[in-house]
């Protein structure tokens, strides 16, 4: 079955580009292109906040499938975010691939407290994860 998306928008809540780490003032000098002093964890920050930021882009000119591979590849880096897999969700669902948007929205909503997706996100993903089941 084809799946037909005859609009889509981007909310104005919680889908704008992310800030790199090494441009938090925080940083001082450790952080820049040129002499990066980051531990992992912020490096895998950067570098999933790169990806999330390639996605937007590539959502923004309806290109669903490249915008699910850099989603994709941000969750790869941070598995739990919440954010990179409700968009990587989402993005696989446009694109067609159903399973796949399963797997990454179930994850999604599985995050709780501070790292839970916002309330408009819950109801589109739950949204989705239904028109799935019923196909």
């Amino acid at each position: 079955m084809a799946l037909v998306v005859t609009s889509f928008s981007l909310p104005a809540a919680g889908l704008q580009a992310q800030p790199l780490p090494e441009n938090f003032a925080g940083c001082q000098g450790g952080c820049d292109a040129g002499d990066r002093n980051l531990d992992a964890e912020s490096e895998d920050l950067a570098r999933g906040t790169r990806y999330y930021n390639r996605g937007l882009k590539k959502l923004e000119r309806r290109e669903f499938t490249k915008a699910a591979k850099n989603f994709q590849k941000a969750v790869d880096t941070i598995p739990t975010n919440a954010a990179y897999n409700y968009m990587a969700g989402s993005s696989f669902y446009f694109a067609g691939d159903h399973e796949a948007a399963k797997i990454y929205l179930t994850k999604a909503l599985a995050a709780e407290g501070d790292e839970a997706i916002e309330p408009g996100q819950r109801e589109i993903a739950e949204g989705i994860l239904r028109k799935i089941a019923q196909e």
